[in-house]
């Protein structure tokens, strides 16, 4: 990369926000007239209710250069590329572009529903630097990378998303850019555009545009972007190469979801149910038997499912379900599903449940117990919401991580590459 232009660099470049809508509005208009004065207002310093969204990042990008942006959700991603393509302006510091830039921010977001297809390819190109003769020339590129077919001549106000989307897209990528902004559109649409977007930012990159690239998706990140710029709270926390910025972003959230953990435990001086036999704690043990609050993916795990018992409890059932953040079960069963018998209970002990390997990737999973009879008809009690942080690979964004091979075969006629599952 070394001696290649720099054609974005921002210095000490800072945005502050107000948490309070009537504040900000009297903010705005006591800025507005010190602009008109000619007097300079307070950028430098915060006001109540004031929170600096983004504060003092620096970085140059190279011409050909892709630097992906990550963070969680409301780090100042987004601000930072409106602040890249002048849609807002810095509060303090500086930004610097040579070139062209090409916003994917917030795509079609300068379309007029009342006007079609067609003129607005024409007033969204001109809005983004390109005469009417210019846009004469890719105009059917536009038109043929967006795949509208008779819908060019129809008023955007009736397209579906998708439709709004691809057109969006194609008019911002057919400009020619020198600095392409990308603010997590690449994952809508369907399969087939989504894939036509990537070859087409990939012909962009080789033709030398420059990208800034935000995304949640670790894999993308790591394939697509040279350096990544990782913002924590609205600031540079690490700016470096794929794997040492993903790394740090991935072991921050690690933190922060430990700390959830020691503060969300269930309440275990409450018996919910007959109480017959109850459930007095439950432990994640590791491969070695040390208790843990996070494994990594793939790893063997024991839960541990402690209890106290009347005596004369015959063959109790205990059923555990175990769920992510999203809807639904991902596992659920009783013992007697796997065909095991307790037998009479003692009046205290534990239950080990063993699993080979846990293959969740990057999730929380949520463990949920119940203790029945041996007829399934009186619950004895149940604990919920008991929670194991699986850590997976950073550089995977998948929610389950497939234990498998990868081998390279070679044919009379072609190469191809087979994936091999493994059990």
């Amino acid at each position: 990369m070394a001696g290649r232009e720099i054609v974005l660099e921002t210095r000490l470049a800072s945005k502050k926000y107000c948490r309070s809508l009537r504040r900000s509005m009297w903010y705005g208009l006591a800025d507005l007239t010190r602009d008109v004065i000619g007097l300079h207002g307070p950028s430098h310093r915060l006001r109540t209710h004031e929170f600096w969204a983004v504060n003092e990042v620096s970085v140059q990008v190279q011409r050909g250069e892709c630097l992906g942006l990550v963070g969680a959700n409301g780090a100042g991603k987004s601000t930072l590329l409106k602040m890249l393509h002048g849609m807002i302006r810095p509060d303090k510091g500086r930004i610097r572009i040579r070139g062209r830039t090409a916003p994917l921010i917030e795509v079609g977001a300068g379309f007029h529903p009342q006007l079609t297809g067609r003129e607005n390819i024409y007033v969204n190109a001109a809005i983004l630097g390109l005469s009417k003769a210019e846009t004469d020339q890719v105009f059917d590129a536009i038109v043929d990378f967006a795949d509208l077919g008779d819908f060019i001549d129809s008023p955007v106000k009736f397209y579906s998303s998708g439709m709004y989307v691809r057109l969006g897209f194609s008019v911002a990528v057919h400009v020619d850019p020198d600095v392409l902004l990308v603010d997590e559109v690449l994952s809508v649409g369907d399969v087939r555009f989504q894939s036509k977007c990537f070859n087409r930012v990939a012909e962009m990159r080789s033709a030398g545009a420059t990208m800034i690239f935000v995304s949640h998706n670790m894999h993308h990140l790591s394939s697509f972007c040279d350096r990544v710029l990782y913002l924590k709270n609205g600031q540079s926390r690490v700016i470096g190469e794929p794997g040492e910025a993903l790394a740090a972003y991935t072991g921050d959230m690690m933190e922060d979801r430990k700390r959830e953990l020691a503060k969300d435990v269930a309440d275990w001086s409450e018996v919910n149910g007959t109480g017959r036999m109850v459930i007095t704690g439950v432990s994640f043990l590791n491969d070695v038997g040390e208790e843990v609050t996070a494994i990594r993916s793939g790893d063997p795990l024991t839960v541990r499912v402690g209890y106290r018992s009347d005596s004369g409890i015959e063959n109790p059932l205990l059923d555990m379900a175990v769920r992510d953040s999203a809807p639904g079960n991902w596992f659920q069963a009783t013992n007697r599903d796997f065909g095991i018998e307790f037998g009479k209970m003692g009046p205290d002990g534990h239950i080990d449940i063993r699993f080979v390997g846990v293959n969740a990737n990057n999730q929380l999973l949520q463990f949920y117990f119940t203790l029945w009879d041996s007829d399934h008809r009186e619950q004895f009690d149940w604990k919920r919401n008991l929670k194991l942080r699986v850590e997976g690979n950073p550089l995977s964004s998948g929610r389950v991580l497939f234990d498998c091979e990868w081998e390279k075969r070679i044919s009379r006629s072609s190469c191809h590459v087979e994936l091999l599952g493994t059990e």
